[in-house]
């Protein structure tokens, strides 16, 4: 007689957000990508203190134009 340990077979199974995320990448852009990284970036620079911002040159008004690459030097 065969045993299959079907146990852990629900976890392993793919739900509904995992075909949402296969979507979205399906359909994913490099703007998307990009709209990401910019998202992601503001994100951490605006989670700094203004301590350690100073030590990267920049101050919280500047985070965006950093990112952006709009900032003067």
């Amino acid at each position: 007689m065969a045993y299959f340990d079907l146990s852990d077979a629900a976890a392993r199974r793919p739900g509904p957000a995992a075909g949402l995320r296969f979507l979205r990448r399906l359909f994913d852009t490099p703007f998307d990508r990009r709209s990401r990284e910019i998202a992601r970036q503001l994100d951490a620079l605006r989670a700094l203190s203004d301590a350690e911002l100073a030590q990267r040159g920049l101050a919280r008004d500047e985070i965006a134009l950093h990112v952006f690459g709009c900032r003067q030097r």
